[in-house]
């Protein structure tokens, strides 16, 4: 799991990253990243209803998707807020499909 230090807190937070950042799109999620003058790294996933009524699944995929963030970690610079914004096809996807992904996005930045 990815510490505490690392993860976005609260709506207030999430729509500061919003209202800065600037939104990418992938596959199977859009990616908000905004930076910031710290060098905090800090990360939120948004998982709607939309994309499954089933919390179990809803939860599996935020897990996954924090699990190939703390993985790469030391990759990413300083001072940046990412908000990871889930599209609906990732569910048919298998969790190391899933994982590859992000890893991917996270090698672009």
């Amino acid at each position: 799991m990815l510490k505490k230090i690392n993860r976005l807190g609260g709506r207030k937070e999430f729509e500061e990253v919003k209202a800065k950042g600037r939104v990418s799109q992938y596959g199977s999620f859009g990616v908000v990243k905004a930076r910031e003058d710290d060098e905090e790294k800090k990360f939120g996933v948004v998982v709607s209803k939309r994309i499954s009524k089933k919390a179990v699944e809803r939860n599996k995929i935020r897990r996954v998707i924090m699990e190939a963030v703390r993985k790469r970690l030391g990759e990413i610079r300083g001072g940046s807020r990412w908000i990871f914004l889930v599209k609906r096809n990732i569910l048919g996807k298998r969790t190391e499909e899933i994982e590859r992904e992000t890893g991917e996005v996270i090698s672009k930045q």
